[in-house]
């Protein structure tokens, strides 16, 4: 017979379970009604940033849930309701609607700075709400074709001091929202981008501006603004320098600049080491064409067709007496590249200082500096007047009292045959 005792049961008892993922019902509205409330009741007088701040301090106290409806406190202070796909505000009846907003300020810096300095201070008592203003402005931009020239230039001004003041918002994930095919095509991203950057470096300096960019990955796509008809350089500098951006227009072309150059580099390059080689005259006519099409810099070309003509010499298992060898049989050669651009004692001076940089940095040249300087004096490629400057007051820091100390010999003989030359006439 079986003894095992009886287990106890909880007769009448009820068991709790645990209740998980309960969904709670969204109520924006609401959310958006409290916030309007509480920035009309605070309002005492015309004194906007007092207002602003007297209404932040309610929000800081008040019992809403920030964390769920953070989008919509933003787009309540922007647009004054909830937003709507397009931009607009959710128009229902019963809705409040707020009736001080960035977007019914003036399109100006000083009405519109007010409310950033209030979004700066909301983010910086509660952090997590970057996020939501970070999607906010993204759905701003997404929605610029759908708003009047003053409205997006509103729009431009509050992005550009977000920016400026540096409210936390990371700038990729705003201003990618720019690049939209159909807006770029109509012409307005452009107008919007052009208003961003007149109010940004109104305050704020060219390489900010160029960093804020980088972060956004957008530094080498400022062509990519404009409308695929006017996608040139002379559109571009055309455009930027009737707003009265030409520190824009001026890093621009610099940026196109070196990428041309990075680009000449190449495609020099593998002329230069093909076998055979690409005679020197078709080599000239690259170059030139590429100055032409690009407005590059002599002093820049110089340097390019040095760095390619040296790079090119193999230096693997050769001595000094040899490597020397090596680049005068090179600069012979191709001495009609260098003397075709260094056309001033300016673009010399730069060549000369560009050769010591190159010497310096190359322990197999770094004693051939002296030798190799007067490689290019024999080849017509630098003119005595730009060696003694050098010489004097122009010489690079790196490797300066080796070099010259190194190219006493050198100069104390030009100076001697200066002399002579002046003594025969």
């Amino acid at each position: 017979m079986s003894t095992k005792e009886a287990k106890p049961t909880l007769a009448g008892a009820q068991i709790k379970t645990r209740k998980r993922n309960i969904a709670v019902p969204l109520d924006p509205s609401s959310f958006a009604d409290a916030v309007v409330e509480i920035f009309q009741d605070s309002k005492e007088g015309d004194d906007l940033e007092k207002n602003l701040q007297a209404a932040v301090k309610v929000l800081e106290s008040a019992e809403l849930d920030f964390s769920r409806y953070g989008e919509t406190l933003f787009e309540v202070l922007f647009a004054g309701g909830r937003m709507a796909a397009g931009g607009n505000v959710v128009s229902e009846k019963e809705n409040k609607r707020l009736e001080f907003t960035v977007m019914n300020a003036e399109a100006d810096r000083e009405s519109i700075l007010p409310y950033i300095k209030m979004f700066q201070q909301l983010i910086r008592r509660r952090p997590f709400l970057i996020k939501s203003l970070e999607n906010t402005l993204s759905k701003l931009l997404k929605s610029l074709d759908f708003y009047d020239n003053a409205a997006r230039h509103k729009v431009a001004i509050a992005t550009a001091r977000v920016f400026s003041m540096k409210v936390g918002v990371l700038p990729d994930r705003v201003l990618m929202s720019l690049m939209n095919d159909r807006m770029i095509a109509k012409g307005t991203i452009l107008d919007f981008i052009t208003a961003f950057f007149k109010d940004y470096l109104a305050t704020d300096s060219m390489d900010d501006l160029v960093q804020l960019l980088r972060k956004a990955r957008l530094d080498d796509r400022l062509l990519d603004f404009f409308p695929p008809q006017r996608r040139n350089l002379t559109d571009f500098d055309a455009h930027f320098k009737a707003e009265e951006l030409t520190k824009l227009v001026e890093h621009n072309n610099k940026k196109v600049a070196e990428k041309q150059l990075e680009g000449l580099k190449t495609e020099l390059a593998e002329m230069i080491t093909q076998d055979p080689p690409t005679p020197v005259d078709d080599c000239l006519a690259a170059v030139k064409a590429k100055k032409a099409e690009f407005a590059l810099a002599d002093a820049e070309l110089v340097k390019i067709i040095f760095t390619v003509l040296i790079d090119a010499i193999s230096t693997v298992g050769k001595n000094g007496q040899q490597i020397l060898a090596a680049v005068l049989k090179q600069i012979k050669l191709n001495a009609k590249l260098l003397t075709s651009f260094t056309t001033s004692g300016r673009v010399e001076s730069s060549l000369i200082n560009h050769v010591q940089v190159y010497c310096y940095e190359d322990s197999k040249l770094l004693k051939l500096f002296s030798q190799i300087l007067r490689i290019l004096y024999d080849a017509d490629v630098l003119g005595e007047d730009a060696i003694l400057f050098w010489y004097k007051r122009g010489s690079h820091p790196k490797g300066r009292n080796v070099f010259l100390h190194d190219v006493e010999p050198f100069i104390k003989w030009l100076e001697e045959a200066e002399e002579e030359g002046e003594e025969e006439e």
